[in-house]
């Protein structure tokens, strides 16, 4: 309950504290008496700088909130019942922002004039631990690393590229980046662990450099909870030419990256270090079993998509045999199912597969990213743009009555890169668009069980 309620004129410094949205009016805290707009600046004593600092101390059953409100300031006491929920929504705080001039930043090969969100280079801790962005820790401080252990924020993401210092520098273009080996070891000691990742590049941490890399991040035993590593992605704007990872080079990785993989992995107990999906296609080896992928802790990362949806099509197509429904209409209607150039083979094998069963005829085909390069091959990277192109290409040739385009194209409010919804494609093409996140999307199981 609210025991103390005092607010008093004051003069305001804006830069501490965390400001209100909305909250619900049946809320202990509306009814202890925030409201929307007032400024959380501490408590129980503890400076208030952002949501971390909010969710950790305001877990405590006693709390004395001080706030900001207009200019005025006050004071509110609170006993929070046992299990009862934090439900408040703040104003964003300006996130902290990558100074890194990385030689492989995809960002700095973006083609211009696209949303200005796209551009954002994010080098924050916090949405490392709340959203899983990957960081280098590059711009984090003594004091951010002690606040890193003082709250418990595990596990972090974390960009290393190389733990050798010098080449370290170079990839990320700062001279004054600090050791990772000496914060992953002042995080590991306090208890802070972290998933990993390495951006490879030819020529610079690959060959004895990435050796090098991997062992040393396994000397964290048990606060490294996984590796992946992650071919470098080099697009059509890239200004200064780069070398890519060709097929030897990703048969190379592959193979070596297994024999250590398989080995520290019968030492811990279980898999931590990944190769990327991007590099068995490139080897044109097999993609690995579902049990290599443990609970797919890299998914995020291109690490098991492929088997992740192989295992997908498996299940759906044991759901449709259970049917027992063996459709061969020969006259089944044309849907057009566009994917990248790196899913295609896989996704066009699941719907052969599936064809038997369905009343409508997959057409699957590979969008050539002509806005990014062709040397850009995933589905998530699509414009609408080549889409639009490989639509209009395929319906001179077929009458199609749907075309399904993958959810991974659309942003949270369902723009393209470019910039087009699903509605928009629809209109300039004169076809029925269906965005799928997954082969159960594909499938209308009221058409055919």
């Amino acid at each position: 309950m609210n025991k103390k309620n005092s607010l008093n004129n004051t003069k305001i410094n804006n830069s501490i504290g965390l400001k209100i949205r909305s909250l619900p009016s049946c809320g202990l805290f509306f009814q202890s008496g925030l409201r929307p707009f007032d400024r959380i600046t501490s408590i129980n004593g503890n400076v208030i700088c952002d949501e971390l600092d909010f969710y950790y101390h305001a877990a405590e059953q006693f709390l004395e909130i001080e706030i900001e409100r207009g200019r005025r300031e006050g004071v509110l006491e609170i006993e929070r019942e046992p299990g009862s929920g934090l439900h408040i929504d703040f104003y964003e705080n300006p996130i902290n922002r990558c100074t890194n001039h990385c030689i492989f930043c995809f960002i700095d090969q973006m083609p211009p004039n696209l949303r200005s969100s796209l551009y954002i280079k994010d080098e924050d801790f916090k949405h490392s631990f709340l959203n899983g962005n990957y960081v280098t820790l590059s711009s984090a401080s003594s004091k951010d690393l002690q606040r890193i252990a003082g709250i418990g924020l595990s596990p972090l993401f974390i960009s290393v590229h190389a733990t050798d210092h010098k080449v370290r520098s170079i990839m990320l273009g700062n001279k004054r980046v600090p050791d990772i080996r000496e914060q992953l070891s002042f995080l590991s000691k306090n208890g802070i662990a972290f998933h990993t990742q390495i951006v490879l590049c030819p020529g610079f941490n690959d060959g004895a450099v990435l050796d090098r890399t991997i062992a040393d991040l396994f000397r964290f035993g048990d606060h490294l909870l996984s590796i992946a590593v992650v071919p470098v992605g080099v697009t059509k704007y890239k200004k200064r030419p780069f070398p890519q990872v060709d097929k030897k080079l990703a048969l190379d990785v592959c193979q070596k990256m297994e024999i250590i993989s398989d080995k520290m992995a019968k030492k811990d107990g279980m898999r931590k270090l990944f190769c990327a999906d991007e590099f068995f296609i490139r080897a044109n080896l097999p993609i690995p079993p579902r049990s290599y992928y443990e609970d797919y802790p890299q998914i995020e990362n291109g690490v098991g998509l492929i088997r992740q949806l192989l295992q997908e099509g498996t299940a759906v197509k044991r759901k449709l045999r259970k049917g027992k429904i063996h459709n061969n209409n020969h006259d089944k209607k044309d849907v057009l199912v566009i994917t990248g150039a790196s899913a295609f083979p896989y996704l066009k094998k699941i719907l052969d597969d599936i064809s038997p069963y369905a009343i409508k005829k997959f057409n699957v085909k590979a969008a050539e990213n002509s806005y990014f390069g062709t040397s850009v091959t995933v589905a998530g990277l699509l414009s609408a743009r080549d889409v639009i192109k490989k639509i209009k290409e395929t319906a001179k040739k077929s009458a199609l009555i749907e075309v399904i385009l993958p959810k991974v194209m659309f942003n949270h409010k369902g723009h393209t890169l470019d910039g087009y919804s699903a509605d928009r494609i629809s209109k300039s093409t004169g076809i029925p668009v269906k965005v799928c996140s997954s082969i159960e999307d594909l499938i209308d199981y009221r058409e055919i069980l």
